[in-house]
């Protein structure tokens, strides 16, 4: 097995599209580094009586102002305050600031270049015709297959660690450097809520990670399903954003239909656990790995199955 997966590695890195995807992701966070270190301005090192006289001038118009301002003036009091009761600066920018913020929204490119990866695997040996010579090995097919599936998920792990070590050394070389505990106000749907910048990232990190899988099973499947790379690819990348766009779309049936809350979309983003504890209402953490162990199995039953008994004729 061990050389099987090797083998297959070694024919992923074999293409320079591999490297190439590696080189975007770091090229992607250099840029947003120096995005955020020209955009954001200097950190402000009065913002503790700035946020001082911000407050005092909420409590003042606080009592004047029309009814219809008031939710919104006191939410604004109180997030205000919370800078100064935390001691947080509202304003600050770190290594960790960066690596919880934007680092964390490249994975996006992570999980595109994963799913592209794992769609081309099997497709492509029908495409380029070696499906043959690859079966007349003297393993089982779901040995083959099982290596070319460990193959994309080790690749998509790297493609990963790519991404947290050029966010770490962008942060470090742009922004100053804070202590890994550091508080800071994370926005939730809920309002804000007192996290630490290292921590919460690589719980969001962790969090990611069971969705990853799901994509590149998916476009594993999909792989086996189409002997057309091109196909197997353009659909993996299709799901990928379907996913995205009903995934919000889900939370607003599942407020009316119990059922929509076991469809898959809604918990392909466990990151939302690192903001909040529920998500559909009164659905938690456990619920959703739950429902994803569900289709996790049944779309390997299907892959594994499906390509034992698949036609290779080409």
């Amino acid at each position: 097995m061990f050389l099987l997966i090797k083998n297959e590695l070694g024919k992923i890195f074999g293409k320079k599209a591999s490297w190439i995807y590696m080189l975007i992701i770091v090229i992607a966070v250099a840029l947003g580094g120096i995005l955020e270190d020209r955009i954001g301005g200097e950190p402000n090192n009065n913002w503790r009586e700035e946020t001082q006289a911000t407050v005092n001038q909420l409590q003042q118009d606080l009592e004047a102002a029309p009814e219809e301002e008031k939710e919104w003036m006191a939410a604004e009091l109180k997030r205000q305050q919370g800078y100064l009761d935390e001691n947080i600066n509202p304003n600050a920018k770190s290594n960790w600031h960066f690596m919880n913020m934007t680092v964390s929204g490249v994975t996006m490119l992570v999980t595109l270049f994963a799913v592209i990866v794992s769609s081309a695997s099997v497709s492509s040996e029908f495409s380029d015709g070696t499906i043959k010579q690859l079966l007349i090995r003297p393993h089982e097919r779901w040995v083959i297959l099982l290596s070319k599936y460990l193959s994309v998920i080790i690749y998509s792990l790297l493609l990963l660690i790519v991404l947290i070590l050029a966010g770490f050394v962008t942060g470090s070389i742009l922004f100053d450097s804070v202590n890994f505990n550091t508080k800071f106000f994370e926005t939730t749907l809920e309002g804000q809520r007192v996290a630490e910048l290292g921590p919460q990232f690589f719980l969001k990190t962790v969090y990611y990670l069971p969705s990853l899988l799901i994509l590149i099973t998916i476009s594993f499947m999909l792989s086996t399903l189409f002997k057309s790379q091109a196909l197997a690819v353009g659909i993996g990348i299709f799901v990928l954003f379907l996913s995205s766009t009903l995934g919000g779309l889900i939370v607003f049936l599942a407020e009316k239909y119990t059922w929509a809350k076991f469809l898959i979309f809604p918990h392909l983003d466990l990151t939302v656990y690192a903001l909040q504890d529920n998500i559909l209402g009164d659905v938690t953490l456990p619920v959703s790995l739950l429902t994803l162990a569900v289709y996790y199995i049944i779309f390997i039953a299907l892959t594994f199955t499906i390509f034992q008994k698949r036609d290779v004729s080409i």
